[in-house]
């Protein structure tokens, strides 16, 4: 559908009509998704420009379809790789990698700490990019808590 061709004849006229329909949505984040599995594709945004878009136009279209945020999932974790890839095969400067990865995907080098005085316990919290990664060291801690009783 190209910039001028309506919808319906309702919308004759109408420039801000919404011109995003699921098939449609469905092809951009789908050719996303293929285009992010080259390893020249660090950055969501790099696809996003490819694909003669911007990435404001991916959270759009997951938030009028959400049956589409799975794609948008794959998108972003084929990025998360490839940059992790091209840091360690030195393809790309380090520090923007890292940067990248900080920024965009929730990476971090802190471990926060907390001394409790009064119980003399140390508490570890982990910071972690998502909440299934979360869960996963939830479980991990409690199975060793098990095997050491």
């Amino acid at each position: 559908m190209d910039k001028n061709e309506k919808i319906s004849k309702s919308m004759e006229g109408n420039t801000n009509a919404e011109k995003w329909t699921f098939e449609r949505a469905s092809k951009l984040m789908n050719d996303a998704v293929e285009l992010s599995k080259s390893e020249s594709f660090d950055f969501i945004g790099e696809v996003a420009k490819k694909l003669d878009t911007y990435i404001d136009v991916f959270d759009y279209i997951c938030d009028k379809f959400p049956e589409l945020k799975k794609q948008k999932n794959k998108l972003k974790r084929n990025c998360e790789t490839n940059c992790f890839s091209n840091i360690k095969n030195e393809n790309i400067n380090v520090g923007a990698g890292i940067m990248n990865l900080k920024s965009n995907h929730g990476w971090t080098d802190r471990v926060q700490s907390d001394v409790n005085q009064k119980t003399e316990t140390v508490e570890t919290q982990f910071v972690v990019s998502d909440k299934n990664t979360a869960d996963e060291i939830k479980d991990f801690i409690e199975e060793l808590k098990q095997d050491k009783e």
